[in-house]
């Protein structure tokens, strides 16, 4: 569908775009809904000669162009617009040091520019191009036209991104292609090679094309797709769709004259959440006298703890503490309702690792995904944990349906109990996540003096979240 409106160029255009991308399609946590798209003649008043392409998000200034600025940010409708720092049509770069607000004003370059709009969750809604005329004339402008050769592989990922609305990827993320299949891709795919990319690009053209002649069918198809991300996976702030220790683990109890004390375990700082080790201490007038070691967790679902009692010895019942091993596992309910069938996971993490005595249980981080169907049967499973520090660094895992490669139903980890390995055909009803800075401390173990060898995890051990995103 292509619009033009004639008149005097005015500012708003930014937030019109914005606006307008939000109104064609918008998507929850659950479902996918097709919304009505807005007025354009009111979203675009006073607009000299632009030609949009709605389909391919992309706006074309009269040539000549070389600004222009916001004029009513509130066009959003509550949602927010950044500059897109790569040619990613999916996961751009964004630059969030300066966002596109009233008053800003653009300048448009011989490569253009990208505008992204993100939801109050900060997750893609959708990326718009904004560019100038190209030098060889042309009678139809749109990008998505099968007579307009894309000009590069990443040309071509533009206009796939726009008639497919993908809105998951990774700096690792696996090539795309025209099927549809719900079968995991080999890990050998999720990293492309550039012949692999050019391949793509073919593909996308012809299936641009396709889509061109028959945008009923390819309309249907999309929006029959379920693509959804987890809410607040990009740790920026605390959202209650996770669980957490942290709370039970900075409030201190008193059973029978013996006090019991430890501090926070998950933090949100700079756009990202750090959880880590630490110890539990039980004290009798003052003078500490037993110690224990707790990990820190994330994850989907709910924690039934609610204070640093609860850590120490889970199920106490009031009276002297137990020196012995404390499940706090069995506090954690694991999973949020999902139904969509991903093909791998990607996280941007780092990881600090301090390791403690036990030989049997040593202390390594740990990050899993399982979807669940009914009955507790997994269908697909996805895993990895480090035993040495790690920088900051993106890491992609495939999701494995109907096999567990990590041994997470058998290696003693913070899982649901109840569960078994299914085919990988069932139904998905349930997603588990989990984020731990030690993978065996939710068995909360150590004692009095000289116990420390009995600790799960090693004191301090620390995983730092940047960004986690589900791959289709």
């Amino acid at each position: 569908m292509r619009f033009e409106f004639h008149g005097k160029m005015k500012s708003f255009i930014a937030g019109a775009l914005c606006s307008l991308a939000f109104g064609l399609w918008a998507c929850s946590g659950e479902t996918e809904t097709q919304v009505a798209a807005p007025d354009l003649s009111e979203l675009f008043e006073n607009v000299d000669d632009a030609e949009i392409d709605v389909e391919s998000r992309s706006i074309v200034l009269p040539e000549g162009t070389s600004s222009f600025k916001v004029d009513n940010i509130a066009a959003l409708g509550g949602n927010k617009c950044y500059l897109a720092l790569d040619d990613d049509p999916v996961d751009p770069e964004i630059d969030w040091d300066n966002p596109v607000s009233t008053g800003t004003e653009l300048e448009i370059g011989e490569e253009g520019l990208r505008l992204v709009v993100l939801d109050d969750a900060n997750r893609v809604i959708a990326v718009w191009t904004v560019s100038l005329p190209e030098v060889q004339s042309s009678s139809s402008v749109a990008p998505s036209s099968s007579s307009a050769e894309p000009k590069s592989s990443s040309d071509a990922e533009k206009v796939s991104s726009c008639s497919e609305k993908a809105e998951s990827s990774s700096s690792e993320k696996p090539a795309e292609s025209s099927s549809s299949s719900v079968a995991p891709a080999s890990s050998s795919e999720i990293a492309s090679s550039s012949s692999e990319d050019a391949s793509s690009s073919s593909e996308v053209s012809e299936s641009s094309s396709s889509a061109e002649s028959s945008s009923s069918v390819a309309e249907s198809s999309s929006s029959e797709r379920e693509e959804p991300q987890l809410p607040g996976s990009d740790f920026s702030a605390r959202n209650d769709f996770w669980a957490t220790t942290s709370d039970a683990m900075a409030t201190e109890k008193t059973s029978a004259a013996i006090k019991v004390t430890s501090e926070a375990n998950l933090e949100f700082n700079g756009g990202m959440a750090t959880i880590t080790t630490r110890e539990v201490e039980g004290s009798f007038l003052f003078i500490d006298g037993s110690w224990k070691m707790a990990g820190g967790f994330y994850f989907a679902g709910s924690y039934a703890g609610e204070t640093a009692l609860d850590i120490y010895e889970q199920g106490s019942d009031g009276g002297t503490p137990s020196t012995g091993c404390s499940d706090i596992s069995k506090d954690m309910t694991f999973g949020k309702p999902f139904t969509a069938r991903p093909t791998a996971f990607t996280v941007k993490y780092s990881y600090s690792h301090v390791a403690n005595e036990s030989t049997d249980y040593p202390q390594k981080s740990l990050v899993y995904v399982m979807l669940v169907g009914k009955n507790g049967k997994v269908v697909a499973t996805g895993a990895f944990s480090d035993e040495a520090s790690v920088e900051m660094k993106s890491r992609t895992v495939e999701l494995s349906y109907g096999k567990d490669p990590f041994g997470l139903l058998s290696g003693e980890y913070p899982v649901a109990e109840g569960l078994s390995l299914g085919t990988g055909e069932e139904e998905v009803t349930s997603i588990h996540v989990m984020f731990a800075s030690s993978a065996y401390a939710h068995v909360v173990c150590g004692g009095l003096v000289g116990n420390s060898g009995k600790y799960r995890g090693g004191e301090n051990s620390a995983l730092v979240l940047d960004d986690f995103k589900l791959i289709y």
